[in-house]
């Protein structure tokens, strides 16, 4: 079968990747239409895969304006893109991750004037992320708008993705037919993602690691409050943070701080399949993300991969992250809270046997949720469609 993979995000998403990986597992030939990378160039050694970095972000998103701007640029690229590849490759399936929902409409030349199906992947909730992202209610006449193109959007598309139960129930109350969505978890691929030996960390003591996005809605700016607590405490502990060198940037002035700049250590983004060796020698991995109307509901990959890894898990008590974890797999804190989640690290660093009784839960998420299952639901979607 031949895919193509379409989505507004750079060739290293971990997302985007577990996919490929799990189609070139069987055999399927695949392309990825993505973003230029903005840190080092990125390279997938298979032959059968093809990566078509068309867009590099030319705009600021901190505004709407500058953010649109950039979606507008690689949508009419992305339709120029995959219009030509399908009239080269015949794809039996274009797979479209969004933000943003329009953005699947790239795909009408190779669906109206040709046979293939169409994905659409929900990542993300726009409306719900768009409000957080720019403090607008849901009144706004811009979330009308958004909600009625992601309407448009699910209809368009032969079948809808999304990443958990609680928006699966958000779209079909206002979007999507329940025969037309699926859930896939974003847990992360076992093969890749198993736990390792224990290796030396750069300096002797206790560490805490963080890892993945660092956008305001992600809350690293509590992490740090709550580290600049703990230090005070437990003068050997240690905090790595792994991500995107022009994101730390908000965080600095905490970072340098005279408390705390010795007991931080950046360590800058890097593929996928070298996450696990940057954490081996963590003794306690955090999910510090914010309550939010969007942040709240998003289950974040770098939870799934400490429970995958075997490291103790402090998670934000959000309503997500209470619809997947039990009490006894992770250690709750008040979203919002450095507080709390300076006392849930100090109580981790004094009980071992409590960490070790968080490793050993942990590993039950997996009976459920584990992506071997979700790979084989997704494979089941896709032949579905070749024998319609």
């Amino acid at each position: 079968m031949k895919i193509c993979m379409i989505s507004y995000s750079e060739p290293h998403d971990s997302r985007v990747l577990r996919y490929i990986m799990a189609l070139r597992s069987r055999g399927d030939e695949v392309d990825f239409v993505c973003l230029s990378s903005s840190v080092a160039p990125f390279q997938l050694r298979d032959p059968q895969v093809r990566i078509y970095p068309i867009y590099k972000r030319k705009y600021s998103e901190q505004s709407p304006l500058g953010y649109f701007r950039n979606l507008i640029f690689f949508f009419f690229r992305s339709f120029y893109f995959v219009s030509l590849l399908y009239f080269k490759n015949r794809y039996h399936v274009l797979h479209f991750h969004n933000i943003p929902d329009f953005g699947i409409f790239c795909t009408v030349i190779p669906k109206w004037f040709g046979s293939a199906k169409v994905i659409l992947d929900i990542h993300d909730l726009v409306p719900e992320f768009y409000m957080q992202k720019f403090h607008v209610s849901e009144k706004h006449w811009a979330i009308r708008i958004l909600k009625w193109i992601e309407k448009c959007a699910c209809r368009y598309a032969d079948h809808v993705i999304t990443v958990t139960e609680i928006w699966r129930n958000r779209l079909i109350h206002r979007s999507v037919p329940v025969k037309k969505c699926t859930v896939i978890l974003n847990a992360p691929d076992r093969t890749l993602f198993k736990p390792l030996p224990k290796s030396s960390p750069p300096q002797k003591g206790f560490w805490l690691s963080y890892h993945g996005n660092l956008s305001e809605h992600s809350g690293v700016d509590v992490l740090l409050k709550a580290f600049s607590q703990v230090v005070l405490k437990i003068p050997q502990v240690y905090l790595q943070i792994l991500g995107h060198p022009e994101k730390i940037k908000p965080y600095l002035n905490w970072i340098q701080s005279p408390l705390v700049r010795d007991h931080v250590y950046f360590v800058p983004s890097v593929p996928v399949t070298e996450i696990p060796r940057y954490l081996r020698y963590i003794d306690v991995g955090i999910d510090p993300k914010k309550e939010g109307i969007y942040s709240g509901e998003t289950l974040s990959v770098k939870a799934m991969e400490y429970l995958a890894l075997e490291i103790p898990l402090i998670v934000s008590a959000t309503p997500a992250a209470k619809h997947y974890f039990k009490d006894t797999m992770v250690r709750f804190f008040r979203p919002n809270d450095p507080e709390d989640l300076a006392r849930c690290i100090g109580e981790l660093y004094q009980s071992p046997s409590l960490r070790k009784k968080l490793q050993r839960e942990g590993k039950l998420f997996f009976e459920q949720h584990d992506w071997e299952k979700y790979k084989v639901r997704y494979f089941s979607l896709l032949d579905r469609f070749i024998h319609e």
